[in-house]
């Protein structure tokens, strides 16, 4: 792909779709891969397709507490005439059969042991009558009842867990069932993040300081999406500060998110230090209301993100651009989860950006009849309001107002509408 130079203006804006199809275009991301032991595998993806090495279970077991019958031995039994088994062994769980089951006998299993050979059902003990060492069976026994076959469950040879799926609990306890001590997985992805702003601080609130709080929110919603965070700091409204830390996250990460300095102003930097670095795609002044003045660009083959300083903006960032960039690095696809919602209120795009992509925020409450969306509205720099919603909604340009009662696809963000 060519070098693209569609540095513009702030009047001008590039359309969120072609801003991102151009940075996944640029990226030249790698794929590295650490071999875990499997119960350390919790939360990665897969880097292959894992194979069962066994048959789940590794021999038919029984369903029930009672007794592994041949089912020809109860074929007519009745009331009147109840078929009489000799129970000849009593199976354990763990436990391997000895006995070969012949006609006219029965062996006591519980739930989980191992059946016997000869046998092909098990009558449940509530349906048997036991006088000493016979059992007495009141109604026929259909074959291949209250067993568990083996491979079942897993079949030897099968794929268990598929290349690209993120792995949960249950898929560690399945792999450590079936004997698979190690899986293969992508590494994790390592986000730098740089919080701009002279006026920024870490600590104490003195002389026009603003505490740091981008910084950290978007440390927590980059751990949320599965990321490994390095903390870069914060960078004063100086070019060369800010140049050698975003050095620094090119040289240590997979892609490096800013948040403030995107705008037009003597202070706002960011963009000419990422300039200065090169990129292979860069684009500043995106179609999205709000964070128009979001900057995206490649530099050496990974994404930089310039979110702006409002909070709102910044986060419309994350979730247009640096979620669909985090979610190619981690190989998983798109593990947003998605729900539909039908608004409870009118919504309506503002006037100057009617024809921009637009992201609404909801809260969402159980209704009557399903889930129920009250469209938010407040400044940009409302960090309120995030407390306020639980999902968000993109609206497409074409579109400038919701009426109540349409129905809505609501997004859930990771860290932001609900915590690990």
């Amino acid at each position: 792909m060519p070098n693209i130079d569609l540095v513009a203006p702030a009047s001008e804006y590039v359309r969120v779709a072609q801003a991102l199809k151009d940075v996944l275009a640029s990226m030249t991301e790698k794929r590295r891969i650490d071999t875990l032991k499997s119960r350390d595998a919790y939360g990665r993806v897969s880097a292959q397709d894992v194979i069962s090495p066994v048959d789940l279970p590794s021999s038919t077991i029984s369903r029930m507490d009672g007794f592994a019958v041949r089912s020809s031995d109860a074929a007519s039994a009745s009331e009147g005439s109840p078929a009489a088994l000799k129970i000849v062994d009593d199976i354990g769980l763990g436990e391997q059969p000895k006995l070969r089951i012949r006609p006219g006998e029965a062996a006591r299993v519980a739930t989980g042991s191992f059946t016997p050979a000869g046998t092909d059902s098990v009558v449940p003990v509530e349906e048997a009558s036991v006088k000493g060492n016979i059992i007495e069976v009141r109604r026929p026994v259909e074959p291949g009842s209250h067993r568990f076959t083996a491979g079942a469950d897993v079949k030897k040879g099968s794929v268990v867990l598929r290349r690209g799926a993120r792995l949960r609990a249950q898929d560690i306890g399945l792999a450590i069932t079936l004997g698979i001590r190690k899986v293969n997985v992508y590494r994790t992805p390592r986000v730098a993040i740089l919080a701009t702003g002279s006026e920024l601080t870490d600590s104490e609130v003195r002389g026009g300081k603003t505490r740091n709080s981008h910084g950290p929110f978007f440390e927590m919603v980059a751990k949320a999406v599965g990321c490994e965070v390095i903390n870069l700091g914060i960078a004063r409204d100086r070019k060369g500060e800010i140049l050698g830390k975003l050095r620094e996250g090119l040289s240590s990460a997979d892609m490096v998110l800013t948040t403030g300095g995107t705008s037009m102003g003597p202070f706002d930097l960011v963009d000419e230090a990422v300039r200065s670095l090169r990129p292979r795609a860069l684009h500043h002044g995106i179609r999205m209301d709000r964070g128009r003045v979001t900057g995206v660009a490649v530099v050496g083959g990974k994404p930089v993100v310039m979110m702006p300083g409002p909070i709102q903006g910044a986060l419309n960032a994350f979730v247009l651009f640096a979620l669909p960039v985090i979610q190619r690095l981690s190989m998983a696809g798109d593990e947003t989860i998605k729900v539909k919602a039908r608004l409870t209120k009118r919504w309506e795009a503002r006037s100057r950006f009617s024809d921009f992509t637009k992201v609404v925020y909801l809260k969402l409450t159980e209704g009557e009849s399903g889930l129920e969306a009250e469209p938010l509205s407040a400044e940009t720099e409302s960090m309120s309001l995030l407390v306020r919603s639980t999902a968000v909604t993109v609206v497409p340009e074409e579109v400038s107002s919701l009426e109540v009662g349409r129905e809505v696809e609501a997004m859930l963000i990771p860290g932001v509408s609900y915590s690990l």
